[in-house]
């Protein structure tokens, strides 16, 4: 009897979960709390690879849906200058300012809010 089908399905099922389990923003700030209060032993916390990654997740989402945006001739969500980024700090900070309806949202969302609101695009 072979296990290459059920490995098979249970390889795809573990990797469709993250996607379909998006972490809120309240869950983000949450999770980050304990590290924010205590930033030197942030980096041997087990949720830091695990705020990291979704951060990261939603950097390249928001990435890659503002070149589709542009390609699309939408206007963009957010004109962050040349040469400049959000730092986590100014990240977290934004996402705490968000309403308790926004921090219901996914931490891609979320973020873009933030985003929007740091670095409005000017109307033409």
């Amino acid at each position: 009897m072979s296990y290459k089908p059920l490995i098979a399905l249970v390889a795809s099922l573990g990797l469709a979960t993250p996607a379909a389990a998006a972490m809120t923003v309240g869950t983000f700030l949450t999770k980050a709390a304990p590290l924010r209060a205590n930033p030197f032993t942030a980096l041997t916390n087990p949720d830091y690879p695990v705020l990291k990654a979704e951060a990261d997740a939603a950097t390249r989402q928001l990435r890659a849906e503002g070149a589709a945006r542009v390609a699309a001739g939408k206007p963009p969500i957010a004109c962050i200058p040349e040469g400049q980024s959000i730092g986590i700090l100014q990240m977290l900070g934004g996402l705490d300012a968000l309403s308790p309806a926004e921090k219901k949202l996914p931490l891609k969302d979320g973020y873009a809010r933030v985003l929007a609101k740091t670095y409005p695009c000017e109307q033409r």
